[in-house]
């Protein structure tokens, strides 16, 4: 179930440069919602015409409050981002496909995810962390063991470090490349499934790791968007129908916002 709700600001703190953590409150009509990790929410943003979609970052369902981590990248987001407590805003939420933990919590044993997050893309990510922690202590036991790398361009950018911590191993990467770090890391510790989101170099890189080869792998992409529910086609992206063939007759467009944004590593067609 999505809708479209009134949210009031409950908090708005700066956590890194250009970056902020904000709380949202929804109007009572929005206790059907259950926002999963991957998803994402599009937001009115003052005077700019189009809403910008914000990965949602945490939700809490019992006081139907919504975390985003913004970063002020221009009108829009940094409309946004500036909000001040007592504002509101209208949200569009949830939209698009989740990350596919529900399916990874139902199978048996352990499974050991590892998160690859660069820049702003560890929004999501520290969503996915928290919902494997908080899966692990309802449970009593560990289902879910969590390795992160968290890629930043400089300590002034990082966030979010202490949050991947709490639910497993976190490596942060300051200043250099988070996928070379996860490459050393494969040749003696292979995980069950890989969640990432980042910047599309970052996400090719990705995609050209030999060590990845058999292991479920998941990004969530980052697109310009009008409607954020599929109807106009701005965000529009390439995947391949088979993997490792990315010709014409084997490539067929997606909507990020409806189809997505979560998608196969191996089905992106990047560029």
């Amino acid at each position: 179930m999505k809708g479209d709700f009134h949210a009031r600001v409950i908090s708005n703190v700066s956590i890194a440069r250009h970056v902020s953590d904000i709380s949202l409150q929804l109007s009572l009509d929005a206790g059907e919602i259950d926002p999963k990790p991957g998803q994402f929410a599009h937001l009115s943003s003052g005077g700019v015409f189009l809403r910008r979609p914000i990965s949602i970052a945490g939700f809490d369902k019992k006081n139907s409050r919504v975390r985003i981590i913004v970063r002020n990248a221009g009108i829009g987001s940094g409309a946004i981002a500036s909000l001040i407590p007592g504002e509101s805003i209208r949200m569009l939420i949830p939209l698009g496909s989740p990350y596919p933990l529900d399916l990874f919590a139902e199978t048996a044993g352990v499974k050991k995810i590892c998160l690859i997050a660069g820049g702003i893309g560890a929004a999501p990510l520290i969503f996915a962390a928290d919902f494997m922690r908080e899966f692990n202590e309802k449970k009593g036991k560990e289902i879910f063991s969590v390795e992160s790398f968290i890629g930043f361009r400089d300590k002034i950018s990082s966030f979010g470090l202490e949050e991947f911590e709490r639910a497993g191993t976190a490596r942060p990467v300051i200043g250099g490349l988070v996928t070379d770090a996860l490459e050393k890391s494969l040749a003696h510790d292979r995980p069950d499934a890989i969640l990432a989101c980042g910047p599309e170099p970052m996400l090719r890189a990705l995609q050209g790791i030999r060590g990845l080869n058999g292991i479920p792998s998941y990004v969530s992409l980052e697109a310009h968007m009008g409607c954020g529910v599929g109807a106009c086609l701005v965000c529009s992206c390439r995947i391949a129908t088979d993997s490792g063939h990315t010709d014409d007759d084997n490539v067929r467009y997606r909507r990020v916002c409806r189809d997505g944004p979560v998608f196969k590593l191996s089905e992106v067609v990047f560029g």
